[in-house]
């Protein structure tokens, strides 16, 4: 597909046109589906066997994403997913009632590639294989190498902008992580956590 037919499909894509038409995709009662939306599904979506749910009274305006034809995303009632931020799953996401995201953040449920480097060789010649084909570049990977392990993002928390949230990950009801973060372990409730790695701070109240 050339450059301009690209620009063109951007120009012309419309969110909720196109959420519409996926039969795996639930919104609710007067959730609002910003114009900075976007629904990728890498391999296609006539053949995703996941699912993506979202509740009432929410706004969104973030980017999901799936790598492989598998992979769940919910979002509760009530939260707001700002632009720029990418929620991209292999297994599953769990964003809860009353979130805020801010822009430019990432939820990343898996390692995309192997700790082993004659895996990720392998990997690299598949993607080459694949391009050459004419095929999406990660058509043939290999899944059972990566890492997944589901994110949770409980009630009321908060992400500044700029957040990126690992594999494996649980925030607690209420916490706040500050702008730039890198969340790799669990964040308790009604904290304020920031820092690489993320790390609490202090309590707050709720």
């Amino acid at each position: 597909m050339n450059l301009f037919g690209n620009l063109l499909r951007e120009i012309l894509y419309n969110p909720c046109r196109h959420i519409k038409s996926l039969p795996f995709v639930s919104v609710g009662r007067d959730t609002i589906i910003l114009p900075s939306a976007r629904f990728t599904f890498r391999l296609g979506a006539k053949n995703f066997q996941g699912k993506i749910t979202i509740g009432d009274n929410s706004m969104i305006g973030g980017e999901f994403i799936f790598e492989s034809n598998n992979g769940e995303v919910s979002v509760g009632d009530g939260t707001f997913i700002n632009s720029g931020t990418r929620i991209i799953c292999r297994e599953n996401i769990k964003i809860g009632s009353n979130v805020t995201i801010a822009w430019n953040c990432i939820l990343y449920d898996h390692n995309s590639h192997s700790l082993s480097w004659t895996e990720r060789k392998v990997d690299l010649r598949q993607q080459i294989a694949d391009f050459n084909a004419g095929k999406n570049f990660i058509h043939g990977k290999n899944w059972a190498t990566v890492k997944s392990r589901p994110i949770v993002i409980g009630d009321k928390a908060w992400l500044g902008f700029g957040v990126t949230v690992l594999n494996g990950v649980h925030i607690g009801e209420g916490a706040i992580i500050g702008a730039s973060s890198v969340v790799r372990a669990d964040a308790p409730a009604w904290t304020i956590a920031y820092g690489n790695p993320a790390t609490p701070q202090k309590a707050i109240n709720k």
